[in-house]
């Protein structure tokens, strides 16, 4: 457990509660001063001892069966990586509880080769709805310096590498659905994270899941920089690159009805997107 300098009694707690696996050294508690998520993540890497590796942020919760449903996989598998789903739930964890799909493909075990356009084209990144052998975490560190969708600018790198993947369709992770989180306040900052990673992922090279992740982000951009009036970024020059992708009927295979609506026309989405926000505010 990485305390990311927390202001309450989070670590008495903790240590009161722990104390017996903290003594038999199953549960370690760091503290350091707030350093953001992917740092915290880090150094919870680096002092870990499994085999395998899984997130738990601050917010959230895992449900009944994650663990054993884990160790049977693991137990019958030994894949790379794991895969679930999870539920954005309410912040009173019981309420509205929707589901998130990471993939669509049935569950099972898979070379990533054989799934990776899918869970592209699904493009949900958070990173306690996987678990990672403990060298490809190590491998893929998160960014140490305090940014937005650390998850986005980093787990989809882990999965442009053929690991061995089992999906399983159960949602077993709990997303709290946080009315001070990142994900419901933008800043303009948000949208320059999400060009600077759209501009890296561009340079790759050519292929389908690159592509995918071109639309999703693009879309993304122009959504954040359309709520925020960022007249810094350039919407046109994002429309051009979206109107020359080639294979768009592959893409659109893959992608969700909006994301094939930007695909196809993303002129008109940011003019019905820019009409639906004036409304809105007025």
């Amino acid at each position: 457990m990485v305390d990311d300098g927390s202001t309450d009694a989070s670590v008495e707690l903790v240590q009161r509660e722990f104390s017996d696996e903290i003594a038999r050294r199953q549960l370690k508690v760091i503290c350091i001063e707030n350093s953001g998520p992917g740092e915290a993540r880090n150094i919870g890497v680096r002092a870990s001892s499994g085999e395998y590796i899984s997130f738990l942020d601050s917010d959230d919760f895992i449900f009944s069966g994650y663990i054993d449903l884990i160790f049977k996989v693991l137990d019958e598998c030994g894949p790379d990586i794991i895969q679930f789903n999870a539920r954005r739930v309410a912040e009173d964890g019981l309420t509205n509880k929707k589901l998130l799909r990471c993939h669509r493909s049935p569950e099972g075990l898979y070379s990533l080769f054989d799934v990776r356009d899918d869970i592209f084209g699904v493009g949900r990144w958070f990173p306690g709805t996987r678990v990672f052998r403990a060298d490809i975490a190590e491998g893929h560190p998160f960014p140490s310096a305090r940014s937005f969708y650390e998850d986005l600018t980093t787990i989809p790198y882990v999965y442009l590498t053929d690991f061995s993947i089992y999906l399983c369709d159960k949602p077993l992770y709990a997303y709290r659905d946080n009315a001070a989180g990142t994900t419901r306040n933008h800043k303009p900052d948000h949208a320059r994270t999400m060009l600077t990673h759209f501009e890296r992922f561009s340079a790759l090279p050519p292929s389908l899941p690159r592509d995918l992740m071109r639309v999703k982000v693009a879309r993304s951009i122009m959504f954040l920089a359309l709520e925020l009036n960022m007249d810094e970024i350039d919407l046109g020059a994002l429309r051009r690159q979206i109107r020359r992708l080639e294979n768009k009927a592959a893409l659109a295979a893959h992608l969700d009805p909006i994301d094939r609506f930007f695909l196809r026309f993303p002129l008109l989405y940011s003019a019905v997107d820019w009409g639906r926000k004036r409304l809105r505010f007025t």
